[in-house]
């Protein structure tokens, strides 16, 4: 075999290297899924190591929401174990950085009714429409968001007063196929009536932008968060509102990883 000369050795060595690499790159994307700002160029555990001042814990179970790229992370002595997207705050509502800690899970949530949108949708839909709006999306009339909190009958409110401003009402939504917060809800007791919560419109996940809530953040996937936080499959649910305890609680962090992300993750400290 004939000597290829030095210069040739280069080109080629050169060219060999610039192959493997690319090989690698590809293999590595298309092995882990895309993610973050910088979407197709890097794998979750590498997105994760480059952030900023993140103190991520090397022990136990944690929870990293990024509002920037709309993506949740579960992570696990110091490695990212799975992500998934999730829906953050629109622009005008946007969600909050913090940091909390989830202690429980709740099967089969009421959804509680704000009270500016039972002013703006629900009082003007029962106008128009009567108590079947109600039946309709599942919602009843109770005297407060307490345990002992009791139905009232629809026909006792002044539905003109409430469209008005005038007449504050407590709204809840029953448990069922139709209901905003899905099968599961993980309440943040430091998030200042922020938590994580499924949903029945998993098409809007297919949208690239999803900053599309009021400031809660809904989930791609919350049976597969359910199940990673208990270590098991959640219990079958028997009533509404039925509480789970976790093994242990498990730190959340939700935080804006962009360009500002070391200003946001500073105030955090």
């Amino acid at each position: 075999m004939a000597a290829i000369p030095s210069y040739r050795r280069k080109y080629l060595i050169a060219g060999a290297m610039t192959l493997a690499l690319a090989a690698g790159g590809y293999a590595l994307a298309s092995f882990l899924p895309p993610l973050g700002p910088i979407a197709g160029t890097i794998a979750p555990q590498l997105y994760v190591d480059s952030l900023p001042d993140a103190q991520i814990p090397l022990t136990g179970r944690y929870v990293l929401v990024d509002a920037a790229s709309a993506r949740l992370y579960m992570i696990e002595d110091g490695r990212v174990r799975d992500s998934m997207k999730v829906i953050v705050g629109k622009p005008e509502t946007p969600t909050p950085a913090l940091k909390s800690v989830i202690n429980y899970e709740t099967l089969n949530p009421y959804w509680h009714v704000t009270p500016d949108l039972a002013k703006t949708i629900v009082a003007p839909r029962v106008l128009k429409d009567g108590d079947a709006y109600l039946t309709m999306q599942g919602y009843q009339v109770v005297s407060g968001w307490g345990p002992d909190a009791h139905v009232l009958s629809p026909d006792s409110v002044d539905w003109k007063a409430v469209a008005a401003g005038q007449t504050q009402i407590y709204v809840r939504q029953q448990p069922g196929p139709a209901n905003s917060l899905g099968h599961f809800k993980f309440d943040l007791p430091d998030g200042n009536g922020i938590y994580l919560h499924d949903t029945p419109k998993k098409e809007l996940f297919a949208q690239d932008q999803r900053n599309l809530s009021h400031g809660c953040v809904r989930l791609e996937d919350a049976p597969r968060l359910a199940r990673w936080l208990l270590g098991t499959d959640p219990p079958a649910a028997a009533a509404p509102e039925q509480n789970v305890l976790l093994p242990q609680p498990v730190p959340i962090t939700i935080s804006y990883l962009d360009s500002r992300s070391q200003t946001q993750l500073a105030a955090l400290q």
